[in-house]
């Protein structure tokens, strides 16, 4: 009996009550759940609690000195002594077990935001992507400041691939605060207010909003949410971070109640867009039906949240004006959705309640940067316009005595330059900024000026005369970087006033003249045929010729470096990004070509006419190039296994060289390897592709599942001028000759037309006969795919481009324009190898709408193309919405 009595002593015994004293007033020393170094056994006897070193001065001590535990305690089991510590809970009241979770919740819930730097909670959130920062975000509002902090949105918004315009973004931050410095100003000089206004005043938020720390860390000065939500802690304690309101208390998504579903960022869902309830609001109620009652969610409103339910363009607890890198991030977003969705709106130039303001005839260039768009035409003229008035900025600019085929312009202050060239065979230069004609480069080549392009050192001109030549446009010294490096080392033509400067340096000659601006340095030879298009980037020139050749060169010497070939027909359309040359050809293909190794990555089809121009964004990511090309080396890979295996056929016949690869992986589609580039060119997922064509489309190109490029979208020009509000050219019943029939009756222009379709009859019958006797000597057999050779003799090529760039009547349509393609070939395949070129072929789409694609430009949220039409049109992927049209004005040109 003595046995069984010590066996239930301690039970009951008076010491024991003593000793365990009632949990409200307990140390938060006595509990060690959260951390320990102990390695025993979950069910021995042998186990001692410890303190945690957050808690207490130290561990390793057996017990809580003022809170001893009887011996009998220590013996059982831990599931022994957790059971009796629940039945002891059980027998306390609601408010002492409510103090006890209070002192428990740093054992059981350690916060890392709280706890590690903001640079190290930086760096841990850039690995994530926005979705899961955005649901991350609701956590609670010491996790929602650093989640939502606008450098760590703009480090993910360029590890997406996208653009932007730092210096609008630096200038629109400057402009903010002389805005807010002169608000201030003006501020101070009004009288006193009385004080029966100031004593009704509400305080204003602003201070406080300035006093919060950067990153949120400590307590925020602002109280008001927690006052709102005070009911919801389990007690009144606001000691440190581990207050249940600050952990929980209520944040919202990046959006507003009302916002449309293309608008919510990805990853969010919302139940009730009720104007009272915000969305994560009423989430968090289904989740959680106690913890908010309708009157507490209803009762908070955006303006009270800090940060803010909603993002704006400029951070708000910020005491300067400082971009909101998430806002923008959000808003480009929704920008790309658009294009993926195909929305948009279209628009014209001349706004359509100024048609006199349009070109005459059509246009066949266009460049545009900004809010400022150049056009050239085949009325003669150059004319600026404002893309937000749809207006012209001066009136058209007269100097040509031909149509203009190509320009460029620079609107920096700096710079303040347009350059424009055209049939008359001149270059001229204009002052953006007035359009006064400031110099003129007369019989700059001997042809027509086909296009051209400069940057901050040279201007390049190409010409239907075959020929390349840069210019200088600054004076320059032999001495300077700028100056021709050598005149032996190619076979390049320099004038005689050029010096070699090897030479000149061995014999130390000190007198140099400066070579004044736009003066000659070179002519480059090389192309068989038009040079159609160029480029220059980083020293190096790109050319595109009727030869089907794409030429790279060295823009100091003038040395050919390299050669790429792949086009079945006449090139008339080439962009060069350091890594990649995009082509467009007569062969109805779009080709990326690798510039390091002239491996050829992908080709798109799908126009039915020429490519006559064509504009790439790949989105590179910062840094990818190693990243390429392991890529790259793993197609290959895979390419040579399959070849091993026997996958791989040893021959292609013709129809599977016709279907070529667009991109895609499949080691059976592969038509090259060791290229620095994988298939498809590489760059982000937000990659794209804009070609325009004589079929009179516009396609846009992105990537499908497999990485090969596919037509995500059509546009027709035609519907765009329609769209615009315009009045599209009217149905032409020739089968050859496409005439213009001006907006209003013009009886002269119809005795022009007459008088044109009567020459180009004429020139068509000469050119049929000169295109007949050069394929007499021709053989056609040596074609790939069944078509003509190339005419390289020059006397062919000459008559082939006969009236290019010829100023003419409205009625008459060139049959190269720009010389885009001189060779003898047909438009279409099925035409027979010896079907002579017709330079007038009808359209390709819905007959009549005369709108073959000239030129077309596009950006982060626009393309806007010319056409046959007088009429410039685009399409607008902001789709009139004003957040995406007013953060697009901080996008790049460039994805």
């Amino acid at each position: 009996m003595a046995s069984l009595n010590n066996s239930i002593t301690p039970f009951v015994g008076p010491p024991y009550l003593q000793a365990l004293r009632p949990a409200s007033s307990m140390s938060s020393n006595r509990f060690d759940e959260g951390y320990s170094e102990d390695t025993r056994s979950q069910s021995g006897s042998d186990m001692v609690m410890r303190t945690d070193s957050r808690l207490g001065d130290g561990i390793g001590t057996d017990q809580d000195p003022q809170y001893p535990l009887p011996d009998w305690v220590l013996n059982m089991s831990e599931n022994d002594r957790s059971e009796f510590a629940y039945a002891i809970l059980r027998s306390l009241r609601t408010s002492s077990i409510a103090a006890i979770v209070e002192k428990l919740n740093p054992l059981l819930h350690l916060d890392p935001v709280i706890y590690l730097p903001p640079e190290i909670t930086f760096q841990i959130f850039s690995y994530l992507n926005p979705e899961t920062l955005l649901r991350a975000s609701t956590l609670s509002r010491t996790w929602r400041t650093r989640l939502v902090d606008s450098p760590l949105w703009k480090l993910l918004f360029r590890l997406e691939g996208w653009n932007s315009n730092f210096p609008q973004v630096r200038a629109f931050e400057d402009a903010e605060k002389l805005r807010r410095a002169e608000k201030k100003e003006k501020g101070r000089k009004t009288r006193p207010r009385a004080a029966e206004d100031m004593e009704y005043e509400k305080p204003s938020t602003k201070k406080r909003l300035r006093e919060r720390p950067l990153f949120g860390d400590g307590a925020s000065s602002d109280n008001g949410i927690h006052d709102k939500l005070e009911p919801l802690s389990l007690n009144n304690s606001k000691e440190g971070h581990t207050i249940w309101g600050e952990q929980h208390s209520v944040v919202e998504a990046d959006d507003s109640p009302t916002a449309k579903a293309e608008d919510k960022m990805e990853g969010i869902a919302y139940h009730d867009s009720s104007a009272t309830t915000t969305p994560t609001t009423e989430n968090r109620r289904e989740r959680r039906p106690l913890e908010l009652s309708e009157h507490s969610s209803t009762s908070l409103s955006s303006s009270s949240m800090d940060p803010p339910i909603r993002p704006t363009l400029l951070l708000s607890s910020s005491p300067e004006p400082k971009i909101n890198w998430q806002y923008l991030y959000k808003q480009k977003k929704r920008l790309e959705d658009n294009w993926d969705a195909g929305r948009f709106s279209n628009f014209q130039l001349p706004h359509p309640k100024y048609p006199a303001e349009a070109h005459t005839e059509c246009v066949y260039t266009i460049q545009y940067s900004g809010k400022f768009l150049v056009s050239g035409s085949r009325d003669h003229t150059v004319r600026i316009w404002n893309l937000d008035t749809q207006r012209l900025v001066l009136p058209p600019l007269v100097g040509h005595e031909a149509s203009v085929l190509c320009l460029q312009f620079d609107e920096r202050p700096d710079q303040d330059i347009v350059v424009s060239g055209g049939s008359d065979c001149n270059v001229i230069l204009w002052q953006f900024s007035t359009g006064r004609l400031l110099k003129m480069l007369e019989d700059a080549h001997t042809e027509s000026v086909l296009n051209l392009r400069f940057d901050d050192r040279y201007l390049v001109t190409c010409s239907k005369d075959k020929t390349i030549k840069v210019w200088n446009r600054k004076e320059i010294l032999p001495t300077d970087d700028t100056y021709p490096a050598s005149t032996t080392k190619s076979t390049a033509r320099f004038p005689s006033y050029i010096i070699n400067m090897e030479r000149e340096l061995e014999s130390q000659h000190l007198y140099f003249k400066p070579l004044q601006s736009y003066s000659l340095l070179m002519t480059l030879d090389g192309h068989a045929a038009a040079v159609n298009a160029i480029q220059i980037l980083d020293g190096q020139i790109v050319s595109a010729s009727g030869d089907r050749s794409v030429k790279v060169w060295n823009v100091r010497t003038g040395a050919c470096l390299k050669s790429f070939s792949g086009h079945s027909k006449g090139i008339a359309c080439v962009q060069f990004d350091g890594r990649r040359i995009v082509s467009g050809s007569s062969d109805e293909t779009v080709r990326i070509f690798d510039r390091a190794t002239g491996a050829e990555v992908a080709c798109l089809q799908g126009h039915k006419n020429l490519v006559r121009t064509v504009q790439a964004q790949f989105g590179d990511l910062p840094g990818n190039e190693e990243d390429l090309e392991a890529e790259a080396r793993a197609v290959d890979r895979s390419f040579f296994d399959a070849q091993r295996r026997g996958l791989i056929p040893s021959e292609m016949t013709r129809e599977q060289r016709r279907a070529r690869n667009a991109g895609s992986k499949d080691p059976k589609a592969i038509f090259a390897y060791g290229a620095k580039l994988p298939p498809g060119g590489g760059g982000s997922k937000w990659a794209r592709i804009v070609s325009g064509s004589y079929d009179e489309t516009v396609i846009i190109w992105k990537r499908g599942d497999d990485g090969a490029w596919e037509k995500s979208k059509t546009l027709f020009q035609n519907e765009a001028v329609k769209a615009a509000g315009g009045r599209p050219r009217r149905p032409v019943t020739q089968n050859h000759a496409h005439v213009n029939q001006p907006a209003q009756p013009n009886f002269q222009a119809i005795a022009q037309q007459a008088q044109a379709q009567a020459q180009a009859a004429q020139n068509l019958a000469q050119q049929a006969q000169a295109l007949h006797a050069a394929t007499q000597v021709m053989n056609p057999t040596n074609a790939p795919n069944g078509t003509t050779v190339a005419a390289t003799n020059p006397t062919q090529s000459a008559n082939a481009g006969a009236n290019q760039g010829q100023a003419a009547g409205p009625g008459q349509q060139h049959a190269q324009q720009q010389g885009a393609v001189v060779n003898a070939t047909a438009h279409h395949h099925h035409h027979g190898p010896h079907h002579h070129h017709h330079p007038f072929p009808g359209p390709v789409n819905p007959p009549g709408t005369n709108s073959r694609v000239f030129k077309l430009q596009f950006d982060a949220r626009r393309i806007i193309c010319c056409s046959q039409d007088p009429i410039i049109v685009g399409w607008d992927f902001a789709n009139n919405d004003k957040d995406i049209i007013q953060a697009s004005q901080f996008f790049s040109d460039s994805v």
